[in-house]
C-alpha cells in the first residue's frame, strides 16, 4: 500500500527529528507553530561549537548578550544513543523546498527500531498534512499509525521547516515536543531553517526542569512566555549521533 524510496548507504551531510516507545503522536494532532506574537523575542540558538547550549523560552522586548549565553550542560548519560543517518537533512529539505519556496511549513517524522543499547533511524515519514507560513497539521493520522504498526516502527523523531525564520523552538514546538518526550526520553525535535545559518537544530527539552515546566504548564494562549530558566537544549551534541553510510527509506504519504 505504502510507495517508498530506499536509498542507498551513503556519505552525506546532514540530520534528524522526536518519537515515542509505541507509534504514537504528539498532542493536538500534530499541529504546532513556530510564528512569535508581535513584539515577542524568542532567544535563538547561538551558534555551536561543539557545546551544549541550553536555551529559555522565556520572551524578551529587548535581547541582551546574556540571553545568548549558554547555559550548563545537563547531562544525557542515562538516554540511550539514537543514531540518525546524516543523510536525512538533506533529503528532507529537498522534499521541503517546493512549500518553502511558497512560505509553507513542511513537516515529517522519523522512524526507527529499538537495537537494545540503541535506537537506529531507518525511516523518514512524510504524513498528510496541511500547512500555512507558520503551521503545519498533519492529517489522516490513521494512516500513519497504520505505517508504522505495520513495520514495528518507533516515532523516534519529529521535524519541520521555519521558511524565513531561524532554528528555535517556540512555546507551541515546546508542547508539541513534551508529548513525544514524556513517551520515550530519548526523543528529539529537528528544526529546519533553509535560508539561515545554522540551518538546522536538534533540541530537546531539559530533564529537569524543561519537561516538568511545558508538562504543567496551563497557558490557553498558543504564544507565551515560560520561566526564565533552561527550557531546551541541543540533543545532537548529547545522545543523538548523526552517522555517515546509513540507509535511510523515505515514505511520502501525500
Amino acid at each position: 500500500m505504502f510507495s517508498s524510496t530506499k536509498t542507498p548507504a551513503v556519505t552525506s551531510s546532514i540530520l534528524f527529528e522526536p518519537g515515542y516507545p509505541q507509534p504514537l503522536y504528539p498532542p493536538n494532532h500534530f499541529h504546532r507553530s513556530s510564528q512569535p506574537p508581535p513584539s515577542v523575542d524568542y532567544p535563538h540558538p547561538a551558534q555551536r561549537h561543539g557545546h551544549h547550549h541550553h536555551y529559555s523560552s522565556r520572551p524578551h522586548l529587548s535581547r541582551s548578550d546574556s540571553d545568548r549565553i549558554p547555559r550548563p550542560t545537563s547531562s544525557s548519560r542515562d538516554l540511550k544513543h539514537v543514531n540518525l543517518p546524516r543523510e536525512c537533512l538533506p533529503r528532507f529539505i529537498a522534499i521541503a523546498k517546493v512549500n518553502t519556496m511558497i512560505n509553507r511549513e513542511t513537516c515529517g517524522l522519523l522512524l526507527g527500531k529499538d537495537k537494545g543499547h540503541k535506537f537506529v533511524v531507518t525511516t523518514m515519514l512524510i504524513p498528510k498534512q496541511h500547512s500555512t507560513s507558520d503551521t503545519c497539521t498533519m492529517d489522516e493520522e490513521e494512516l500513519v499509525l497504520r505505517f508504522t504498526e505495520e513495520r514495528n516502527l518507533i516515532t523516534l523523531g519529529w521535524i519541520h521547516t521555519h521558511p524565513t525564520q531561524t532554528c528555535f523552538m517556540s512555546s507551541v514546538d515546546l508542547h508539541t515536543h513534551s508529548g513525544f518526550q514524556r513517551m520515550l526520553p530519548e526523543s528529539f525535535a529537528v528544526v529546519c531553517a533553509p535560508r539561515h545559518n545554522p540551518n538546522f537544530g536538534i533540541f530537546r527539552l531539559t530533564d529537569p526542569p524543561g519537561l516538568q515546566t511545558i508538562l504543567t504548564c496551563t497557558a490557553k494562549e498558543a504564544f507565551h512566555p515560560h520561566p526564565d530558566q533552561p527550557i531546551y537544549t541541543d540533543a545532537d551534541k548529547g545522545h543523538v549521533q548523526m552517522k555517515e553510510g546509513m540507509s535511510l527509506e523515505i515514505v511520502d504519504l501525500r
